[in-house]
């Protein structure tokens, strides 16, 4: 299998963060997976900071047509990694375009390294909830960047009359449990895949 140093280290760097967490977290989730990274990412080292909704990338042209990523982990005095998490399929394209602007920017974004994008796929939903990993692959390969995609797939539960599922009841979105996380790297025409938790 080929490998390259870059993809080793975002390898390791996913292998540290302890996803187990998101099984715990019921809801759409969106803010809360934003949290749990930024955390982890923190808690690794003295010198890890974020931005949180990070700078666009471009300036000086109003509001028209800015992307603005979710955060970007930053490592002493530069930014290191910019992150987007999405729930819906439809908008992933929009997310990887967001990631390839920062990346394209190194004059004001100088020391960022690749890209990470947190795909929330609800495997017996809608089919605007599922997304095609083929067909997201395919994209990062012409595009040529740097980027980790991390797919985190959640199932249908059924709840009892406990005060909480009664609560989560309530909701759509709160039935939803992870029940896999797997990821996949791509960086100068190597790739990697594999699992970083599954539900017992």
């Amino acid at each position: 299998m080929r490998t390259n140093k870059r993809i080793n280290q975002i390898e390791e760097l996913l292998k540290k963060f302890r996803w187990a967490t998101l099984g715990k977290m019921y809801g759409c989730a969106h803010s809360s997976i934003i949290g749990f990274i930024s955390t982890e990412w923190i808690n690794l080292s003295g010198n890890n900071s974020i931005l949180d909704g990070a700078p666009s990338p471009y300036t000086g042209q109003g509001r028209t047509g800015q992307r603005n990523a979710d955060i970007i982990l930053c490592q002493a005095d530069k930014p290191l990694i910019v992150v987007e998490v999405e729930t819906q399929v439809d908008k992933y394209r929009e997310k990887l375009i967001s990631i390839y602007d920062y990346l394209k920017n190194d004059k004001e974004f100088n020391g960022i390294r690749f890209g990470l994008m947190i795909m929330i796929n609800l495997c017996s939903g809608d089919r605007k909830y599922k997304h095609n990993w083929d067909e997201i692959k395919k994209e990062v390969r012409n595009k040529n960047y740097p980027i980790a995609l991390v797919s985190l797939e959640k199932e249908r539960v059924s709840l009892g009359n406990s005060i909480l599922d009664k609560l989560r009841k309530r909701n759509d979105y709160f039935p939803w449990e992870a029940i896999n996380i797997d990821f996949w790297i791509y960086s100068d025409d190597v790739e990697l895949e594999g699992n970083l938790w599954k539900k017992n």
